[in-house]
């Protein structure tokens, strides 16, 4: 799936394709998010990230299989957003993040969490769904999933995250919404 995301610090859109994660891209990941970034910010007290072992979590993928599934967002060769998924009877997002200097610096990437979440609505609907899937959101992007039109379920994992469920009805309206910014499904 390709979109067009958004540079603030260039106003320029680009195009961003959601693929299959792979150990190339588990390569990716550490040296453009862990090294090159990441470590020179850690020390900043402000700065609030939750840093997923996305390494394991990829290479784990491979083992478990099609339960689960790990993607990247790409912008070129830049990796801006994972995404990793599992699917029993229920579509789950297990892991989500973008970028880290989407929350730290003046270049910020908009559009990439949008995307990660159109691309996970449209394989519920392709497994069957209807667009269903559940998530145990971080606190600091509790927000970002209620204006999306998701929806807290009462219930609270034992890491104290909440879970939230996307509805058929609106993942119909949040496919509406970010349609305009598909290039390719």
């Amino acid at each position: 799936m390709k979109f067009k995301s958004y540079d603030t610090s260039d106003h320029c859109e680009y195009e961003t394709e959601i693929r299959n994660a792979d150990l190339k891209t588990s390569t990716l990941f550490v040296q453009t998010w862990v090294v090159d970034y990441l470590n020179r910010i850690l020390r900043d007290p402000n700065f609030s990230y939750a840093l997923f072992d996305w390494n394991v979590i990829i290479k784990t993928s491979f083992i478990v299989g099609y339960k689960h599934r790990c993607y990247g967002a790409f912008t070129g060769s830049r990796i801006d957003g994972l995404l990793s998924l599992s699917k029993d009877n229920e579509l789950r997002i297990e892991f989500i993040a973008t970028a880290p200097w989407n929350y730290y610096t003046i270049t910020k990437m908009k559009r990439i969490g949008s995307g990660l979440i159109y691309f996970t609505i449209r394989t519920s609907h392709y497994s069957g769904l209807k667009g269903e899937f559940f998530l145990n959101a971080l606190p600091d992007a509790e927000k970002f999933y209620e204006k999306i039109g998701m929806r807290f379920t009462g219930k609270i994992n034992k890491e104290g995250l909440k879970e939230y469920y996307m509805s058929k009805d609106r993942a119909i309206s949040f496919l509406e919404k970010f349609k305009n910014h598909i290039i390719d499904e």
